[in-house]
């Protein structure tokens, strides 16, 4: 008779990792666009200057409001009911892009997450990949409960709408 003993402490760290791979590809699958589609023209973008004011103080804003953001990310960041968005800006030699990550972790300033959007010029970086984005860095965020129906920030979406109208 052969005997096996695993340590709890093990186990426990096994069973995170099985739990967590799961749900961290559950979130990808349900952030990331499809690139088919992006290709088909439906991934929606909109040029800015650098210095744009009403852009740079909606920043302000989310930056202003990310404690909200951290302290409802800390409990019920892999919750179902819960998806969590952080904007950023994405830099690849000159190519700039401001683009969505979903985070799922929140330590020493940093959120870590996976990659949520479709890059339109920026070519190292692609849905799924994982990202580490430091709070300092966010521009924007966004938290859908769905348990709740209501969505949080996500505060230049209304501007970025309406200079897309104002575009076409």
């Amino acid at each position: 008779m052969v005997a096996f003993f695993v340590s709890t402490h093990n186990f426990i760290g096994m069973a995170k990792k099985w739990f967590l791979a799961p749900v961290l590809l559950l979130l990808a699958a349900g952030a990331c666009n499809n690139a088919e589609k992006e290709k088909a023209g439906t991934v929606q973008s909109v040029n800015l200057k650098t210095d744009d004011e009403q852009f740079l103080a909606l920043k302000d804003t989310a930056q202003a409001k990310i404690n909200t953001f951290i302290d409802s990310l800390k409990p019920h960041a892999l919750d179902s009911n819960y998806r969590f968005l952080v904007k950023s800006d994405f830099v690849d030699g000159k190519e700039h892009e401001h683009m969505w990550s979903v985070v799922y972790k929140y330590i020493d300033g940093k959120f870590t997450g996976i990659f949520a959007d479709s890059a339109l010029y920026l070519k190292t970086i692609h849905p799924g990949d994982p990202v580490l984005i430091k709070q300092s860095d966010v521009e924007d965020w966004a938290i859908y409960d769905y348990l709740h129906n209501k969505d949080l920030g996500n505060f230049s979406d209304k501007y970025l709408r309406s200079k897309k109208t104002a575009g076409e």
